[in-house]
């Protein structure tokens, strides 16, 4: 600039949309300040698609008037890039996104961060953090009972059912952080793994409680399974087939229950049994309404530990209790030969719901 030695000279700058506008009439956010000799760097987080104008005026000890007579240079660039200036900072992460042709970048917030550059703290929970690992992780090895349970009356595959269930469901909340993760492999394959496992859960302990032979629901089994893993692959966050499987596998059952119980002419399964069952439905019943209606992203890590919880403790009361059955239905066809070929059908190992005496 070619000003006098004691002459202050300052930039007034202001950036608008549609049409130029002086300093005077800018909106606060667009307004640029310059003083001599300063360098500033002013960052646009997101603009609009439309023509922008740059107007500049500059002057003299605060007045117009002090800048006669006098030449001013200035250099100015003009530039993008992703995100804000400052990128997404410690709390966010910086994504290229195209829509409708368009390209553009976008800081992703965890952690509950906002604004462009997920420096907003007032909704954070990064205080939370540890105890929602902790309640999302650990939730899971609820299903161990289950699982010794189901081994030890010889229910291998539910056994193994809930085994997956329990391996990738942890796993899965494990890479499903924000600040700190830990992924086994991809995380959408995880996601995937952790869906088919809840799925065939509940599938297949509604399955177990049916009373046909063993073979049957073995194919049940798979048939089952098969379902679980296609409507996954079609889209894993619809509730409403997911309601859907369970309500056709929970009507099948009661057909089984209804049809032995006309066939044999007494309650199958028994009143005791159907008392054994009642907490357990109770508990299903209580963990679905919180899992679709009540879950929601800020009570997640808890709404959802608490479905784990109830989930596997549910599982306790379904698992058919036949061993002592099996033996007895042993030792009879032993002490009657006659009568073996009546009973061979109920000395098979979890093959049904056997009569109760």
């Amino acid at each position: 600039s070619h000003v006098q030695s004691n002459v202050n000279v300052s930039i007034l700058g202001c950036v608008s949309k549609h049409q130029p506008r002086r300093y005077r009439d800018c909106e606060i956010d667009y307004r640029i300040y310059i003083k001599q000799s300063s360098p500033v760097t002013r960052s646009l987080p997101y603009p609009e698609i439309a023509l922008w104008y740059l107007t500049l005026e500059y002057i003299c000890n605060g007045s117009m008037n002090d800048c006669d007579n006098a030449s001013l240079a200035l250099t100015f660039q003009i530039s993008s890039s992703s995100c804000t200036r400052e990128q997404c900072g410690t709390y966010g992460v910086c994504r290229i996104l195209t829509s409708q042709q368009n390209i553009f970048s976008v800081c992703t917030c965890i952690a509950g961060y906002r604004g462009y550059g997920c420096t907003d703290s007032s909704y954070s929970y990064a205080s939370k953090y540890l105890p929602s690992v902790l309640f999302l992780t650990l939730s899971n090895l609820m299903f161990i009972p289950a699982i010794i349970v189901a081994i030890y009356y010889h229910l291998y595959i539910e056994a193994l059912v809930y085994f997956f269930n329990m391996f990738f469901s942890t796993f899965y909340h494990a890479c499903d952080q924000g600040l700190h993760k830990f992924c086994m492999f991809k995380y959408d394959g995880l996601q995937l793994s952790d869906f088919i496992g809840s799925y065939s859960s509940f599938v297949i302990t509604l399955i177990t409680l049916s009373i046909v032979p063993r073979a049957v629901k073995v194919f049940l089994f798979v048939l089952g399974l098969l379902v679980c893993v296609t409507i996954n692959s079609r889209d894993r966050f619809d509730n409403l087939q997911f309601i859907g499987l369970i309500s056709i596998t929970f009507s099948f059952t009661i057909v089984t229950w209804v049809t032995v119980s006309i066939k044999k002419r007494r309650l199958q399964p028994s009143l005791k049994r159907l008392l054994w069952i009642t907490p357990g439905l109770v508990l299903a019943i209580i963990g679905l309404v919180l899992f679709v209606v009540v879950e929601t992203e800020d009570n997640y890590w808890y709404i959802h530990s608490l479905w784990h919880i109830l989930m596997a403790t549910s599982i306790l009361f379904f698992i058919p209790k036949k061993i002592e059955q099996n033996r007895r239905q042993i030792q009879t066809s032993n002490l009657e030969p006659n009568e073996h070929k009546l009973s061979t059908h109920a000395v098979n190992r979890g093959a049904t719901l056997l009569d109760e005496e």
